[in-house]
């Protein structure tokens, strides 16, 4: 009997872990040609010197790394102007984990008094 639950012990145990890395690992997204990510987000900032614009392009130098694909370069200010965000484009499209790779970036505390939020993330394909 003591067998018996030791054995279910380290089988429960094994698919916990199985489980858990699969939730955990990091994977690439498939790539389509042609297709292409717009990215819009906006930053806050607490007493950050060089303004809400360096800021942002200082935001995006460091997350843009998690996502493979052409960058569109620093970030432009979104249609709206400044206060409606910020926008860059990404070439091929990026996938859901890469999605949600730069989110969880932008979205962080990546940079010490910059804050950014992720107001949409359209594909075109």
């Amino acid at each position: 009997m003591k067998a018996l639950a030791v054995l279910a012990v380290a089988v429960m145990g094994a698919i916990g872990i199985a489980g858990l890395a699969e939730l955990t690992q990091n994977r690439p997204d498939p790539v389509e040609a042609g297709s292409a990510t717009v990215l819009t987000f906006d930053v806050d900032t607490r007493d950050y010197q060089r303004g809400e614009g360096a800021a942002a392009q200082a935001l995006w130098a460091v997350c843009s790394a998690t996502v493979g694909g052409d960058v569109s370069g620093v970030p432009a200010p979104a249609e709206g102007g400044v206060d409606d965000g910020y926008t860059v484009t990404i070439s091929p499209a990026i996938g859901e984990n890469g999605r949600k790779r730069l989110s969880g970036c932008l979205e962080d505390a990546t940079l010490d008094r910059v804050m950014g939020h992720v107001q949409s993330i359209t594909t075109d394909t």
